[in-house]
């Protein structure tokens, strides 16, 4: 079964409600009992995202071939040395990703609220 936790959580009219009146985020147990719905991104995140995959590969490989091994380097501390690398460099690729996430929820909720507006 998915592992929804805490995250991003809407109503059935697609409203966020990522925090509860107390000011606490969301979590499995609130959306239970308020019958909220995870968004779509939790949704799909449910499934192996195989083009994510081979995204991570490929870093962790231009990454090794422009870092060599050090003298007397251990594989375990190589391998280590590369994963600090990329994870460090995906730091940058996460906060541009949450930003577009950002983006494309406040054109949502214009445009849910543009057809509320509408609608009465």
């Amino acid at each position: 079964m998915a592992d929804f936790g805490s995250g991003h959580w809407y109503t059935s009219d697609g409203k966020a409600k990522h925090w509860q009146e107390d000011g606490k985020p969301t979590t499995l147990r609130h959306a239970r009992k308020q019958n909220l719905f995870p968004s779509v991104s939790a949704i799909i995140g449910v499934v192996a995202k195989e083009w994510l995959v081979i995204w991570k590969v490929n870093e962790h490989l231009k990454r090794a071939y422009s870092h060599k091994p050090y003298a007397n380097e251990s594989e375990e501390d190589y391998v280590k040395r590369i994963k600090r690398m990329v994870s460090s460099d995906q730091g940058e690729t996460l906060e541009f990703g949450t930003k577009i996430h950002a983006a494309i929820e406040t054109i949502n909720k214009h445009y849910i609220d543009e057809q509320d507006s509408t609608s009465k």
